[in-house]
């Protein structure tokens, strides 16, 4: 069975240089818990679906004499993605082997500056999720055509 690894940027989102940042805070896989600087353990306290994450929190925060350092509100909370020990195990692969970001630059990103090329600088020319979603598989389709009449040629195909 054959698989493909995937390597794509990890987006970070920014956070004040103030508090401590999340890699500060060391998941442990086993008990399902986070370690907080402090060595305070933050529990799973509840899910959210939608963007299928976990809270994590503890009620150690109250009285934490590294507070003012950590959060403003009444405690720190941390959300980890359900599959967050995938994007991690991506993550450390990038980074032990960082010609990946450039093998990937060269062959995922060739197609979408085509694509928005072709389209006219990437304006979707419609309206609405389903439309948009509608227009770019027609674009995509259409590379993927061109692509293949360039890769092995036109042929033309008499009925038998």
């Amino acid at each position: 069975m054959s698989f493909i690894e995937v390597a794509a940027p990890i987006k970070r989102g920014a956070m004040n240089s103030d508090h401590f940042r999340l890699v500060q805070f060391v998941y442990d896989e086993a008990s399902d818990t986070i370690r907080c600087p402090t060595g305070e353990t933050l529990r799973p306290s509840g899910r959210h679906t939608r963007n299928r994450a976990i809270r994590y929190r503890t009620p150690a925060c109250v009285s934490c004499r590294l507070k003012p350092r950590c959060t403003l509100g009444a405690q720190r909370t941390i959300h980890r993605l359900v599959d967050q020990g995938a994007l991690d195990r991506m993550e450390a692969r990038i980074y032990a082997n960082p010609s990946l970001m450039t093998i990937r630059r060269c062959t995922v990103e060739h197609p979408f500056g085509t694509i928005k090329r072709m389209s006219g600088g990437g304006l979707f020319l419609t309206r609405g999720l389903r439309a948009v979603k509608a227009e770019a598989a027609l674009s995509i389709l259409a590379f993927n055509i061109l692509h293949a009449l360039n890769a092995f040629g036109a042929v033309v195909i008499k009925p038998a």
